[in-house]
C-alpha cells in the first residue's frame, strides 16, 4: 500500500549532536555534521486523502516505530540506486488547531532523514533546498480497512461515493510493516511532504507554542528578534509589577497597623507575603475601610467642646 505525503524544512542542512549520535548507529565509519545534509518530513497524516483512505491514531503511532531507520527513495523504486536517504527519527504528533476533512484533531508522523554530502547528491540537496523536490509517499502493509459508513472491514460500500449525504472512505488498521518513503509529484495525501519551519515570520503564540512542542527547534532571524523582544518586554513590566506589588505590601502593613494593630508585624509578613497583587488590591481596600471606621477623620476646624466650665453662660450664643 502506497500513501503519499511532503517533506519539511525544519533545521534542514544543520545536524544536532542528537541527530549525529543517532545518524552514526547507522553509518559503518564515524560521520561528521559537514558530510551530512538534514531535513524532515511529514510522512502521513489521519486526514482523508485523495483515494478516499486515511489513518487512525493507533496506525500512525504503529508507523512512528515501523518507519525508523526506513530508506527514502524516488518514485518507489527498488533500485538500490535510486536510495537517497535514510530515516533516523519520527515522532507522532497532534495539531488541536488544524482539523481533518471529518472535524478530528489533526494527527501526524514527522519523520528526521539524511543524506550524504555528496557529488552525486548534489542535485538531490538543491532540489529539497528549493523547495522542488517537495512531495513524498508512504509504502506500508495495513491487515485491513474499516468502511466509514458501516463500521465494517469489508463490505459494499465504495471509496469516494456518497450515502445519505455521507461520503464513504476506509480507515487504514492494523498495520503491519512500514517499507519505504519517496519523493513523488503528486502524494495521495495532501499535507504529506517536506515541511517548513519559521522560514516566514511567525506571530509569537506560535513561536512560544513551538518551543513548548519541539524537541529541537531552529528560529530565522526575525523570529529571534522577535523574542528577544518579547523576553525584554517581559522583563521590563516584571520589574513594573515588582515596584507596583512592593507598594502595595507597604500599604497593607500600614493599614493593617491601623485596623488591627494587635497583630504582630511577623505575622503580617506571612500573610502578605503568598498574596497575589489583586488580592493585596482587595485587602488594602478592605482594611482601609476598616481603619477609617475605628479612626474617624478629624476635621482641621474642630474645636472640642468644653462641658465643664459654666461661668458666662448668659453671654454665649
Amino acid at each position: 500500500m502506497i500513501k503519499k505525503s511532503y517533506v519539511t524544512e525544519n533545521q534542514v542542512g544543520v545536524p544536532t549532536d542528537e541527530d549525529m549520535s543517532l545518524i552514526n548507529g547507522y553509518s559503518l565509519k564515524t560521520l561528521t555534521k559537514d558530510e551530512i545534509f538534514c531535513f524532515s518530513v511529514i510522512l502521513c497524516d489521519n486526514d482523508i486523502d485523495r483515494d478516499f483512505e486515511r489513518f487512525n491514531e493507533e496506525s500512525l503511532k504503529k508507523l512512528e516505530s515501523l518507519f525508523v531507520g526506513k530508506t527514502g527513495i524516488l518514485n518507489h523504486s527498488m533500485k538500490s540506486e535510486d536510495q537517497t536517504c535514510r530515516t533516523y527519527k519520527t515522532q507522532f504528533l497532534v495539531d488541536n488547531d488544524k482539523r481533518t476533512a471529518d472535524g478530528q484533531p489533526y494527527m501526524y508522523l514527522k519523520a528526521w532523514c539524511y543524506t550524504v554530502r555528496s557529488e552525486k547528491n548534489e542535485s538531490l540537496i538543491k532540489d529539497i533546498e528549493s523547495g522542488i523536490k517537495k512531495e513524498v509517499s508512504v509504502s506500508c502493509a495495513s491487515g485491513s480497512r474499516i468502511c466509514s459508513i458501516c463500521g465494517k472491514p469489508h463490505c459494499s460500500h465504495i471509496q469516494g461515493k456518497t450515502y445519505d449525504g455521507e461520503v464513504c472512505y476506509k480507515t487504514l488498521v492494523d498495520i503491519t510493516d512500514a517499507y519505504e518513503w519517496s519523493f513523488v509529484a503528486v502524494p495521495a495525501q495532501r499535507q504529506a511532504g517536506v515541511t517548513k519551519s519559521f522560514k516566514k515570520e511567525k506571530s509569537m503564540e506560535n513561536i512560544l507554542k513551538s518551543i513548548r512542542e519541539e524537541k529541537s527547534l531552529t528560529l530565522n532571524e526575525k523570529d529571534l528578534k522577535k523574542l528577544s523582544d518579547y523576553m525584554d518586554s517581559l522583563k521590563e513590566k516584571s520589574l513594573d509589577g515588582e515596584k507596583y506589588r512592593e507598594a502595595l505590601v507597604t500599604d497593607a502593613k500600614k493599614n493593617f497597623a491601623l485596623a488591627l494593630p494587635s497583630i504582630e508585624e511577623n505575622c503580617v509578613d506571612d500573610i502578605l507575603k503568598n498574596l497575589s497583587s489583586e488580592t493585596l488590591e482587595a485587602l488594602c481596600t478592605s482594611l482601609e475601610k476598616q481603619a477609617k471606621k475605628i479612626l474617624p477623620p478629624v476635621s482641621q476646624l474642630y474645636v472640642e467642646e468644653k462641658t465643664n466650665d459654666t461661668s458666662n453662660n448668659e453671654f454665649k450664643f
